[in-house]
């Protein structure tokens, strides 16, 4: 009888869209699999997230106004004044939140959007005029490279300006279709160093010395890349390709120092 019942729904729906566009379709489909609980009550629930670092891990705190979390009343009831979280970590759902707290170990390298959204303990999105009750913060992983950490220290940084041998050549360089960033010969860059180079290192955590270390062999590699490119050992389509590769080896070579699992 159920499975009778459900073929007839089934069937209704596909009737009424048959008269419809594409974007009513769609709509449908979204709400159906990600349904939505409008909030009646006056006191409309609020969520603020905040991202703590401890050590090398984070704790993230989730903190709600006019809402409970609560883990023992799940599929329960259904309102919009107790559920849980939603954690969703660049788009992608990672877990529910039912405490204030929550420990989490690995960081993804790179910009991070952190997103919970509140839900009723019979999982749909809370929302208040149509739009959901949620928090955003964006995190960097590492939260800030060699150069920035350096600055941020000690009031340091790297200047970097166009060389005359850049100057001279970019009109050359670009009637060949090479842009002016990729040419090796292009920038030159100071330091204006305060304090040796060595202690700072020692004085780096162990992801910021992780993405220094990477950072500096691929420029390396970049430069060595470039150069032949000018050299006219290697074509420019080609320099491009592999310029393309030392760039994601970043964050390969990155994921392997901190013991971190690959992207799939």
């Amino acid at each position: 009888m159920k499975i009778l019942i459900t073929i007839i729904i089934f069937l209704l729906h596909s009737i009424v869209f048959a008269h419809e566009g594409q974007d009513e379709r769609i709509e449908f489909w979204k709400n159906y699999y990600n349904p939505k609980l409008e909030v009646q009550q006056e006191k409309i629930p609020e969520i603020d997230i905040k991202l703590h670092k401890i050590g090398p891990f984070f704790q993230l705190q989730t903190i709600v106004k006019n809402f409970t979390l609560t883990p023992d009343q799940d599929l329960k009831n259904d309102n919009t004044w107790t559920g849980y979280g939603k954690l969703f970590i660049n788009g992608e759902y990672v877990t529910r939140i039912y405490n204030e707290f929550l420990f989490i170990r690995d960081m993804p390298v790179g910009n991070n959007e952190i997103r919970v959204v509140l839900s009723s303990n019979m999982d749909k999105d809370i929302a208040y005029k149509n739009n959901l009750i949620d928090d955003l913060i964006s995190y960097r992983f590492p939260e800030y490279n060699f150069a920035e950490a350096r600055s941020k220290a000690y009031n340091l940084s790297i200047q970097c300006e166009f060389s005359e041998e850049g100057i001279a050549r970019r009109e050359k360089l670009s009637l060949k279709g090479m842009t002016v960033f990729e040419s090796s010969k292009y920038y030159t860059c100071r330091q204006n160093s305060q304090k040796p180079l060595v202690p700072f290192k020692e004085e780096m955590s162990k992801a910021q010395l992780a993405h220094f270390e990477a950072v500096m062999s691929s420029i390396a590699k970049r430069i060595t890349l470039w150069k032949k490119y000018e050299e006219n050992n290697i074509s420019l389509s080609k320099a491009r390709q592999e310029d393309e590769i030392i760039e994601d080896s970043i964050d390969i070579e990155m994921r392997k120092k901190l013991n971190l699992p690959p992207i799939n």
